[in-house]
């Protein structure tokens, strides 16, 4: 009974991942573009330079960066790791750097799933399940950086748990490890040194001064990577990240700010994204009412032993620290879109703070004890809730052209 017990969790997370994989494929496939963008293409231009051994030197596809369509051009806008492991795949699987894009997609989640499972095994497909949020499967079908940032995020979370939870130095390099990565995959990564930074003070003045004096030579490390990187994009291009990141045609700040706001207000719609302009179709109106009797019925729930939830949340160290670093990561992206015109603050740019916000609420209520008074229910609505979201951004016109 009991080693039946240990086997669902894993068959339904398992399961979960078969059926996620498809959806992703699925949409691809049907989807005009392929799920590609203007990004996309230049993402995949530079893994073909590298795989052409061309040292990511790029066409300018668009003229974004050199004013002149096709120019050739150092790969800097973005840093190399998402094309590295594009091209990493194609290589071992024989793949076209587009699909191959597709597959280190899907990889990622599979780790992000296992990630989850070593969090909590019992109920790893409940925490797994917000991958099926609007945001999150759209970043994982687009050939976009920001999915592999977002498990990047995730690591450094948990890392960052262990080491501050557990007092273990040493593991201090294994969270530098993780915020390397993140710049590697998004210049916003650098954000990771700063949260090192802050948890460094918090340990010192704590009085744990060998986990603060570990954690800051960790943050001096990760800055040494991160200036020694924007170095040598200057060293090769002349500029630190790309020559068209600073204009004089700026919003103003409460522009940016009004910006976010509303992006931040569209990231609340879980299922089907609604953009506060014109009037919305009767499915949105749909997802949006049953997100809504959800959320009253979990915070009904919630407060039938409100003593002993709040307790238990207060303990839950790890979405604690989720929580920081999702606000760490958006004060940033606002501070940077304040200074620096790159993409509006939409569902893109904001997805690795909707992914480790989703994370840390449904983490609250997942490391809720069973005994508590319908704690056991509200896991499972959770999980019927995003694997419905899942469902519901198939390619439904295609779906039912098959079926009629």
């Amino acid at each position: 009974m009991l080693k039946n017990k240990s086997i669902r969790p894993d068959l339904l997370l398992m399961l979960l991942y078969i059926f996620y994989c498809a959806a992703v494929v699925l949409r691809v496939t049907i989807e005009g573009t392929g799920y590609t963008s203007p990004d996309s293409e230049y993402y995949l231009e530079a893994a073909r330079s590298l795989q052409d051994g061309d040292q990511f030197i790029i066409k300018d596809l668009y003229g974004l960066h050199t004013g002149q369509v096709n120019a050739l051009t150092p790969f800097t806008a973005w840093p190399v790791g998402y094309p590295v492991l594009v091209v990493s795949v194609s290589w071992v699987s024989g793949l076209s750097l587009f699909w191959a894009s597709k597959v280190v997609n899907l990889l990622f989640v599979g780790m992000g799933f296992l990630l989850l499972r070593h969090i909590n095994q019992r109920y790893s497909y409940v925490l797994a399940s917000v991958y099926g949020s609007f945001t999150v499967i759209e970043m994982y079908s687009y050939t976009w950086s920001e999915c592999i940032f977002m498990f990047g995020c995730l690591c450094y979370v948990v890392l960052l748990y262990k080491v501050y939870s557990s007092g273990k130095a040493m593991t201090a390099y294994a969270l530098l490890a993780s915020a390397a990565f993140m710049f590697l995959i998004r210049y916003v990564g650098f954000f990771a040194g700063g949260v090192t930074l802050l948890f460094s003070l918090i340990s010192w003045v704590e009085g744990r001064k060998s986990l603060s004096k570990h954690l800051f030579t960790a943050f001096v490390l990760n800055v040494a990577i991160v200036c020694s990187y924007v170095f040598h994009n200057h060293y090769i291009a002349g500029f630190n990240t790309d020559a068209q990141r600073l204009t004089t045609d700026m919003e103003t700040p409460i522009e940016v700010l009004w910006m976010a706001l509303k992006g931040l207000t569209v990231e609340l719609f879980l299922i089907r994204n609604y953009y506060l302009s014109g009037i919305p179709d009767a499915l949105t109106v749909a997802t949006a009412v049953l997100q809504l009797i959800v959320t009253i019925y979990i915070i009904k729930v919630m407060r039938m032993q409100s003593k002993k939830v709040i307790y238990e949340m207060k303990k839950n160290l790890l979405s604690h620290i989720a929580v920081v670093v999702a606000v760490a990561y958006l004060l940033v992206l606002v501070f940077l879109r304040s200074i620096s015109q790159f993409d509006p603050l939409n569902y893109r740019l904001l997805s690795p703070f909707t992914f480790l916000m989703l994370f840390a609420v449904v983490n609250y209520i997942v490391a809720l004890p069973d005994s508590i008074t319908g704690a056991k229910r509200t896991k499972y609505i959770i999980a019927i809730f995003f694997a419905l979201s899942l469902f519901l951004n198939l390619p439904k016109k295609f779906l039912l052209s098959q079926l009629l």
